[in-house]
């Protein structure tokens, strides 16, 4: 299922946010829902559930993935069960899908009523937007992949002199640093906010992190120490651009992905 956004003002300029930044991977949008479940209903309901908004969404030919967040160590959870989270690849395919849903799913249903139903697996009361860049990976194939996986986010504030363009760039640099150390496995995302934040988000953008297994993670985690001990100066460098506070976990699965690219 798929839930109504209240879109509030631009967090910031657009033209900043889609500018080209050199190294990298790619940009899509993204949005994140906070939910509650209903009484009775576990996140693998919810799972089933949103199978069907894929269906729906395949059916229609749009490009979007979605996946669900369960905390795992995400401070004060007394207001939500868990996070939703879609993608797009692009803008084009955000407003598109955005379209197709505010015009075709109510037929495609028979229910024009579902999202308020009470069989409903969950309700959701807080929705944003933001550009998701893609800065750095180490992927590995997917058999060695876990079904749910480790993330982190954090929320980081630029320097006087930080800015986007300089933080991809020590991504990039941190990328080859933890491939030469050994590491795999990972990926960094950084995302910029984009629709439904008001004045309290005191951050310039998000960090995530995210592993494929939880292997991977348990490794970076024994041997990060030593890394950051064999470069020295990397932490040096990444306080001159930004600095982060704020770490929340979660636990990541896929529920359907109908990207065609």
């Amino acid at each position: 299922m798929k839930f109504k956004l209240q879109l509030a003002s631009i967090f910031f300029a657009l033209s900043f946010c889609t500018t080209a930044i050199e190294a990298q991977e790619y940009t899509w949008r993204s949005e994140f829902f906070w939910c509650k479940l209903n009484p009775g209903k576990t996140v693998q309901d919810v799972v089933a559930e949103n199978k069907k908004y894929g269906e729906f969404s395949k059916s229609q030919g749009t490009q979007y993935m979605q996946a669900v967040m369960v905390p795992m160590h995400a401070g004060d959870q007394s207001d939500y069960d868990y996070i939703i989270w879609g993608s797009w690849p692009d803008g084009e395919s955000m407003y598109k899908e955005w379209g197709s849903y505010a015009n075709d799913y109510e037929d495609w249903t028979g229910n024009q009523d579902e999202d308020s139903s009470a069989s409903s697996a969950g309700k959701c009361f807080h929705q944003v937007a933001m550009f998701n860049h893609a800065v750095a990976h180490n992927r590995i194939p997917w058999e060695e992949r876990d079904q749910r996986t480790p993330i982190q986010f954090s929320n980081c504030k630029f320097t006087k002199q930080g800015n986007l363009e300089k933080l991809v760039k020590q991504y990039a640099r941190e990328q080859k640093a933890l491939d030469a150390f050994g590491f795999k496995g990972w990926g960094s995302h950084v995302f910029v906010p984009y629709l439904g934040f008001t004045d309290e988000f005191d951050a310039d953008y998000v960090a995530m992190n995210h592993w494929y297994s939880f292997d991977a993670r348990a490794d970076m985690a024994q041997n990060y120490q030593s890394f950051v001990e064999a470069n020295p100066d990397f932490e040096k460098e990444q306080a001159k651009i930004s600095s982060c506070s704020g770490g929340n976990s979660f636990i990541l699965e896929s529920i359907f992905n109908n990207f065609t690219q």
